[in-house]
């Protein structure tokens, strides 16, 4: 006997059976509604994207380690896209004279990266992106904050669930160019050693700094700075660097409509927050989860004003988010947020069992078009196919399937132009006028 294939999925990627697809579309059509409610309009790409704009500036973490990729019959490179925001900003840039703006986009989009598959994390995954183009105002970053908390509260989450946590890219460049006058090099190791602060102890963050080429005050202005809350930078970053700084102005001035919209109680500012992207260039910020059984980071968004430089010689400033079904469905889960589903079928037209071919064949049209009748009422209708099948069979078929209600059409039915209709629940039963 030869070997069976594997019954598993290609690993990290899912299986959406009907009960999982209930799922799935409940948090499609939550993401579509809140977009559409914010004057939004969805888009789309191809999943093939060319390998060269996720290696401009995507970072190297994902290029290097977790892209796939495949050299197509034409001798091209082509990426399985791990992202959606450079493509994205490609389709602008193809018409970006045409387009009128301010552009407010959405998609959802099925994404592949080559990464160890976790809790709330595999290769494969879908992900809602939200995007304003063409406000460099801090006005944009506010909408998109609010878009966020919004879809958050949709879902049923308060300010005791989650926090919108924000810094800006542009704070952290006073701090190693202007403040320790680091090499660029150095700069960049230590801005990305920054990101992964949270996943170590401070021991460890400390050690990591030193590792880098840090001395011992460069080192306690980095963790100062990472520990920092919004009234305290002053004492990391000198006040006449500081106040002419853009993040710090652009930080100052969103917290203000924030505070003023009174959506304060689920934004903080937090310094550790720099995103792993070479395109974020200026406010960047993260959705944690607060259960103390995933304290972990959602979802996330930055600025990414220059990344349509590497399309065209224009300007798009640009802000918005990303936000992975995976991740979002471990949270409603956590929290218990998860609607009921109502998965049950209105009714099961059965099928009189004869043996007679012919009359079996008459009793088949007769129940196809009273489900059909039902159809056009808006009700969800199952029809018995299998001829000859006996009653008990067919009505153990609906209770396994959660139908409300099963349709007998028999020999009497007939003679009185009727149908019978079972309710399965309480047992009652009514009739209902057919055309034969």
């Amino acid at each position: 006997m030869k070997d069976k294939l594997s019954t598993q999925p290609y690993k990290g990627a899912r299986d959406f059976y009907p009960e999982d697809m209930l799922i799935q579309n409940y948090i499609f059509d939550t993401w579509k509604k809140v977009c559409k409610s914010f004057g939004y309009q969805e888009y789309s790409f191809p999943i093939l994207e060319p390998f060269e704009i996720f290696a401009a500036k995507t970072g190297e973490e994902i290029v290097n380690n977790q892209l796939l990729s495949l050299v197509d019959a034409g001798n091209r490179k082509i990426a399985i896209r791990p992202e959606l925001t450079p493509g994205t900003v490609r389709m602008i840039a193809q018409r970006y004279k045409a387009l009128t703006k301010p552009l407010r986009w959405y998609m959802i989009g099925n994404n592949w990266r080559y990464e160890k598959p976790q809790k709330g994390r595999g290769r494969e995954f879908y992900q809602l992106e939200v995007n304003i183009f063409g406000v460099g105002a801090v006005t944009a970053d506010f909408e998109i904050f609010s878009i966020i908390i919004f879809l958050m509260q949709t879902f049923g989450a308060t300010s005791n669930m989650f926090r919108l946590k924000i810094s800006d890219r542009r704070l952290i460049s006073a701090l190693l160019q202007d403040v320790l006058k680091l090499e660029e090099n150095i700069q960049l190791q230590t801005r990305k050693f920054m990101d992964k602060k949270t996943k170590m102890p401070e021991k460890d963050f400390r050690e990591g700094l030193r590792e880098i080429g840090l001395n011992e005050e460069q080192t306690e202005k980095v963790v100062g700075f990472m520990n920092s809350n919004l009234e305290g930078l002053p004492s990391i970053i000198p006040q006449n660097t500081l106040y002419e700084n853009k993040g710090y102005v652009a930080i100052t001035e969103v917290f203000k409509l924030i505070e003023n919209a009174g959506l304060k109680p689920y934004c903080e500012f937090d310094p550790s927050i720099i995103r792993g992207f070479d395109y974020s260039d200026g406010m960047v910020y993260e959705v944690f989860d607060l259960s103390p059984d995933n304290r972990r980071s959602l979802f996330g968004g930055e600025r990414f004003d220059k990344l349509i430089e590497i399309f065209a010689d224009v300007e798009l400033p640009s802000t918005g988010f990303a936000l992975g079904d995976m991740t979002l469905l471990e949270f409603l889960v956590g929290w218990n947020l998860l609607p009921h589903f109502d998965s049950a079928f209105d009714y099961l037209v059965t099928l009189w069992p004869v043996e007679n071919k012919e009359e079996s064949d008459s009793y088949f049209s007769i129940s196809q078009s009273y489900a059909n009748y039902l159809r056009s009422k808006g009700f969800k209708v199952l029809t018995w196919l299998e001829q000859n099948t006996k009653l008990e069979k067919q009505l153990k078929y609906a209770d396994k399937m959660g139908v409300k209600n099963v349709v007998l059409i028999g020999p009497e039915e007939i003679a009185t132009k009727s149908a019978i209709i079972k309710d399965l629940e309480t047992g009652k039963q009514k009739q209902d006028t057919i055309k034969l």
